[in-house]
């Protein structure tokens, strides 16, 4: 579904396992009504976050960089666009996750749910469950979560690019690379770039950790699914 970015394989463990289940009649209304209104725009999200990936990719790799520096290009507009869908697409991904989870615990929702709610409602209710290892915040996501605020709420994540100059053999290659600020609160003018100095690579590497986390969590509930044969777990 997702590759060259990840097989992505326990989504499809985890649909079949639901669909035999609600076959056979041992899942409630209600966690039927979830799944279908949660897992499916969490796959919609993912797809918009990677077409957003490629997107930034092959503007990247195709625009020249004396295009790059035509207004009529649309350049910076474009790569901000696609800033702006991945980062926005894959946390939207993340909530929206949260929410399909608690579902699957037959834990009410609360009106306002985030990646983090899945675990302290969990903690309340099932505090020794081994699944609370694995929906902990990843190292990457205070980084993650700081770039989509900010451009959700405040200013643009994108200000500037390079073009990089490389020599191969008698010809040189010119490449654009387009960093990401360090800080994307700062004022642009004062903005520094040594963390991230390539949003390509970030975004390419992090549609890969995105698509790893959910596939993880999707393979430990499937597996539950079976071993259980009934929702809620």
């Amino acid at each position: 579904m997702f590759r060259p970015h990840h097989r992505f394989a326990n989504c499809v463990k985890l649909e079949a396992s639901f669909q035999r289940l609600q076959t056979e009649g041992f899942i409630s209304p209600e966690i039927v009504l979830g799944f279908n209104r949660y897992h499916f725009a969490l796959i919609h999200k993912l797809k918009s976050a990677r077409y957003h990936v490629d997107a930034l990719t092959e503007t990247l790799s195709s625009t020249s960089p004396v295009d790059s520096l035509s207004g009529s290009s649309d350049f910076m507009f474009k790569v901000n666009m696609h800033l702006d869908g991945f980062f926005y697409s894959g946390g939207s991904a993340l909530d929206i996750l949260a929410r399909e989870l608690l579902t699957y615990f037959g834990v009410s929702l609360p009106n306002n749910v985030y990646y983090s709610t899945a675990h302290s409602k969990l903690t309340a209710s099932h505090a020794s469950d081994p699944i609370l290892d694995r929906i902990k915040d990843p190292l990457w996501k205070r980084d993650f979560s700081t770039f989509r605020n900010a451009l959700t709420h405040e200013l643009l994540v994108a200000g500037q690019y390079n073009i990089n100059v490389r020599l191969d053999g008698a010809s040189e290659v010119t490449t654009l690379v387009l960093p990401l600020p360090d800080d994307p609160r700062v004022d642009p003018s004062s903005r520094t770039t040594r963390k991230y100095p390539d949003a390509d690579e970030y975004c390419r590497s992090h549609i890969r950790r995105l698509l790893s986390l959910i596939n993880t969590i999707y393979g430990d509930v499937a597996a539950r699914m079976v071993s259980q044969n009934a929702l809620p777990l």
